[in-house]
């Protein structure tokens, strides 16, 4: 059944999410007609195309046990979205990209454990709020397989003292109440950066390095993050303040070395002080000046800005994974 509107889109209900099978809407994209959104309880709100449709549908079918970390990044994806009403905002996901998000490994358990924390907080209005978790729809959010799976997470997070008590069973789905411990993990993790999808670029401002720049800037972008130069921020702060607070919000810092500058090394010992990775690159003619105190560390020496965008890119995501914002 359909439902027309004025516009040429047509809205599916009573359909199946070709990922998880679970009751959705699809509404057809009126320029294009063959393109798809996805409204899905379980992997959210998405756009793809009709062949890439089929084939998740043909995988869903044959039972492949890959399909819930599909679920787990669109969903992801959706929650974090900007401007979620409009549909424009949604990208259109392709058969290659679907491919790449089966390929992606399994997050580990303390991650699924921070997603469903994190999950659990948004839900509360306030500490000491009790709310429900809606495990049937939501075991998504944080890499489960299903309910059952979702359901042993809960338990966890008691056991290790993040909920005030024991989560109960309703028609609905499952009651929590956050502790204090709860809240207490949650400010840790926000400051930890871990959720944040900036990459830092400490380097030398000179204008020689523009092209550089844009090289790095470029393969941070294609990596999934998104890069902050600090004299490129604005702001009405002391630009020492500036940059401190600007390393606390980002995931990973970019320390380009060439031409030794002292701000450079400070800012990324400020990063590797917060327990979070830098990587480190120097263009090869300059690399016989590198610090001693920093020669131990695996040091991208590029050749020229194409070289420096390749390695850099690579070495990106084979530290942190495809960013958010791929």
């Amino acid at each position: 059944m359909y439902y027309e509107f004025a516009d040429g889109g047509r809205l599916k209900v009573n359909g199946r999410c070709p990922i998880c099978n679970s009751p959705d809407e699809i509404v057809t994209d009126p320029p294009t007609l063959h393109l798809v959104m996805i409204i899905c309880g379980v992997c959210g709100k998405f756009r793809l195309d009709t062949s890439a449709q089929s084939v998740l549908e043909f995988l869903r079918d044959e039972g492949d046990e890959r399909l819930h970390k599909v679920s787990y990044i669109l969903r992801t994806l959706s929650e974090k979205a900007t401007g979620k009403r409009d549909n424009s905002l949604f990208p259109v996901y392709s058969q290659d990209d679907f491919e790449e998000m089966l390929d992606l490994p399994q997050p580990p358990i303390q991650e699924k454990l921070n997603a469903l924390l994190k999950h659990l907080s948004r839900l509360s209005a306030f500490p000491g709020d009790r709310q429900e978790f809606d495990g049937a729809n939501d075991y998504s959010v944080l890499c489960a397989k299903n309910a059952t799976e979702a359901n042993f997470y809960m338990n966890s997070l008691l056991d290790q003292g993040l909920l005030a008590d024991r989560p109960q069973l309703t028609q609905f789905g499952t009651t929590f109440s956050l502790s204090a411990n709860g809240w207490i993990e949650l400010d840790r993790l926000a400051r930890s950066g871990s959720d944040s999808s900036n990459a830092f670029v400490a380097m030398w401002f000179n204008p020689s390095r523009k092209a550089f720049f844009e090289a790095m800037s470029r393969a941070i972008n294609d990596a999934g993050y998104f890069p902050i130069r600090v004299d490129l921020v604005e702001h009405i702060n002391r630009i020492d303040d500036e940059i401190i607070s600007q390393i606390r919000q980002s995931r990973v810092l970019v320390a380009d070395l060439t031409g030794q500058r002292n701000g450079v090394y400070f800012e990324a010992g400020f990063m590797l002080g917060l327990g979070r990775p830098v990587i480190w690159a120097c263009e090869n003619n300059d690399l016989q000046n590198v610090h001693f105190d920093t020669r131990q560390f695996n040091t991208i020496d590029y050749a020229d800005a194409d070289d420096l965008r390749i390695r850099l890119q690579f070495r990106i995501e084979a530290i942190l994974g495809k960013g958010p914002r791929t």
